[in-house]
């Protein structure tokens, strides 16, 4: 297992299902976009470390601790 943080950046139209601290599991969705063919999911398993919004991109920045 890599000791790499993941960052994944997602639309900030929508809200996000997770929180800083939570544990995910790779393939969990992250935010539930109406009517979208394939919904934002957790591309890897580990601990959500933090969240920021981006504006000028309108986006989140998630960043994933892997886990232990």
């Amino acid at each position: 297992m890599s000791g790499k943080q993941t960052i994944l950046r997602v639309s900030a139209t929508y809200p996000l299902t997770v929180e800083v601290g939570d544990t995910i599991r790779r393939g969990e969705i992250i935010q539930h976009v109406p009517d979208a063919p394939a919904l934002p999911i957790a591309p890897t398993s580990g601990t959500v470390q933090n969240i920021q919004f981006d504006p000028a991109s309108h986006e989140f920045i998630i960043v994933i601790a892997p886990a232990p």
